[in-house]
């Protein structure tokens, strides 16, 4: 076997330029792909990070007449109570009871309809990190004479207002009556979706109750599991301690980004096969184009009694050394690769469009080291099969013919 492998070896770098050019293929091809795949995984972790992370969290509970009419009087009874016992389970991180109410906000240029979440500041940060998406101002620091309010930076935008802006917020209370109340743009937060930007903003739970006329509403209660994948499990144990409750999980309340995902995994798949597949038939013209200028020697080799077997196996070798050079080589140069660009981040051209679609402008690739021993594996079996044939024909071959040939 050793000598076998020497054979194979010296035989691979006979013809240089070959031999380098098919491995500068093998590495080309490789960083393509796995380049291909990354900003795919990329573009949609984006969206899962900033969606689910950021705004809806893992699991949501509401009353059931919430969902098609979102008012204060559709609350969930004993919000405040069920949050808390949530967030003692050990399968939960945290459970942060928000009211949740739509109304108008307005400043003095313009106006425009919103979804007024009123939460627990404390909590609300330990749920969407919505302390850490703050980009100017505070966040519920600050004491006034009027309550304080965290808008988006496209609202902010919209309505021409910045930090220490005074706007008004106009909604229904209990009773169905429009109220409205003054606050002052403490802080602007800043998503990659424009549109979420644009239609919700944050006041303190208490400011929001009070206005509405009922201190102990909570309209919804946001949950972050402690393991994402357990996301299906832990709802329908919740929908069965609280059957009063409409208790859904991410999946339901942003269907598209999960058959986006969904698709994600098959479609990353097919990706790399189809690109190793392009590389092996390049292999497979090396290796043939090699089996053919060697007739002659083949021939010689089995006039002499190398058993055919031998001779399947050299040229199998070959093709697995050259794949495994290619293969190493473009792995480390594309782990490379997608380490600086997952530092650097690739700009995305005419990303500033795509933001009021939720995609960032900016994506920072990164793959699990799992993904690179998959392609390893995957580009060695293609290997072994683009080798079959020319070492098939090279089997086939009659000595007595093959050594006459010039």
């Amino acid at each position: 076997m050793k000598t076998l492998i020497k054979i194979s070896w010296r035989n691979i770098w006979r013809n240089r330029s070959r031999s380098v050019t098919i491995i500068s293929a093998i590495i080309l091809g490789l960083m393509g792909g796995v380049f291909s795949a990354s900003m795919r995984l990329a573009l949609e972790q984006q969206q899962f990070e900033d969606t689910i992370d950021n705004q809806v969290s893992h699991i949501q509970l509401h009353h059931p007449d919430f969902i098609a009419n979102p008012e204060a009087r559709y609350h969930i009874g004993g919000g405040v109570e069920i949050a808390s016992e949530l967030s003692k389970r050990d399968d939960i991180t945290v459970a942060s009871p928000r009211t949740v109410v739509d109304g108008m906000i307005a400043s003095s240029n313009m106006n425009s309809g919103v979804t007024i979440k009123g939460i627990n500041p404390e909590i609300e940060a330990r749920t969407t990190g919505l302390e850490d998406l703050v980009t100017e101002g505070t966040y519920f620091t600050e004491k006034g004479r009027l309550p304080s309010v965290i808008i988006g930076q496209a609202l902010a935008n919209k309505l021409n207002s910045y930090a220490g802006s005074r706007l008004v917020l106009t909604l229904q209370d209990v009773d169905g009556e429009m109220v409205s109340s003054s606050f002052r743009v403490e802080g602007l937060y800043k998503l990659s979706s424009k549109s979420f930007e644009e239609r919700t903003v944050f006041i303190n739970a208490s400011d929001l109750n009070r206005i509405i006329g009922d201190n102990d509403i909570v309209t919804e209660i946001a949950v972050v599991i402690e393991n994402p994948d357990d996301y299906r499990k832990v709802a329908e144990i919740l929908s069965g301690l609280y059957p009063n409750a409409k208790v859904r999980h991410w999946a339901d309340l942003q269907p598209s980004l999960y058959y986006s995902l969904e698709v994600l995994g098959e479609a990353l798949i097919w990706i790399l096969i189809i690109i190793i597949m392009a590389v092996s038939f390049g292999l497979l013209n090396t290796i043939l184009m090699s089996i053919l200028e060697r007739v002659r020697e083949l021939g010689v080799l089995l006039a002499v009694g190398m058993k055919r077997a031998k001779v399947f196996s050299m040229i199998v070798a070959e093709t697995t050394i050259i794949a495994l050079i290619g293969g190493i080589a473009g792995l480390f140069m594309s782990w490379g690769m997608i380490r600086f660009l997952g530092n650097t981040g690739v700009p995305i051209p005419g990303g500033e469009g795509l933001e009021d679609f939720g995609y960032a402008s900016v994506l920072y690739p990164r793959l699990e080291t799992a993904f690179y021993f998959e392609i390893a594996i995957v580009l060695v079996i293609f290997a072994i099969l683009a080798s079959v044939y020319p070492a098939w024909k090279a089997i086939r071959l009659q000595p007595a013919e093959a050594v006459r040939q010039e």
